[in-house]
């Protein structure tokens, strides 16, 4: 997890920003005012209108994609930024990893022999997004540092 939401406005920064910082944002449930509960939603769009909130957007576990006004919602349970491997909802996992994937084989495929601080900074977070495994097995990422390859000790 990177890090808990609390409130309409942090939810609209990751949501807006989801390019730059990567990740995606997840409620463990949400709540209708008319009772309807939703396991595991990832919000999808947070819209304003006239510098007040109005309508949120969401995807729930069996794919529905459901637009509520602020209004109708009774509670947000955990909302949380999480990277988009350790999402809860599986169809959004699927969904990002394979949006997230496409794009970073686009950027190494137009950055080939160029390794720019930009380049390499956005390939990073693209590949800590989705989870460094899957990424190398998609994509060479060989020019990125290796941190989280576990240090050789000796002991004797």
């Amino acid at each position: 997890m990177r890090y808990q939401i609390n409130g309409f406005t942090d939810m609209y920064t990751v949501i807006a920003n989801e390019r730059k910082i990567g990740g995606a944002l997840e409620a463990s449930r949400i709540r209708l005012r008319s009772g309807e509960e939703y396991a595991n939603v990832v919000l999808t769009r947070l819209e304003m209108a006239g510098g007040t909130f109005c309508s949120l957007g969401f995807v729930t576990e069996d794919g529905k994609r459901l637009i509520v006004h602020v209004q109708e919602i009774s509670m947000i349970v955990e909302a949380r930024h999480v990277n988009v491997c350790e999402l809860a909802n599986a169809l959004m996992r699927e969904e990002k990893t394979a949006e997230r994937l496409t794009r970073l084989k686009r950027l190494c495929e137009l950055n080939e022999g160029c390794l720019t601080p930009p380049f390499v900074e956005e390939a990073a977070l693209l590949a800590e997004d989705i989870g460094y495994e899957l990424a190398c097995r998609h994509v060479n990422l060989s020019f990125l540092p290796h941190k989280d390859l576990a240090r050789s000790v000796k002991i004797a």
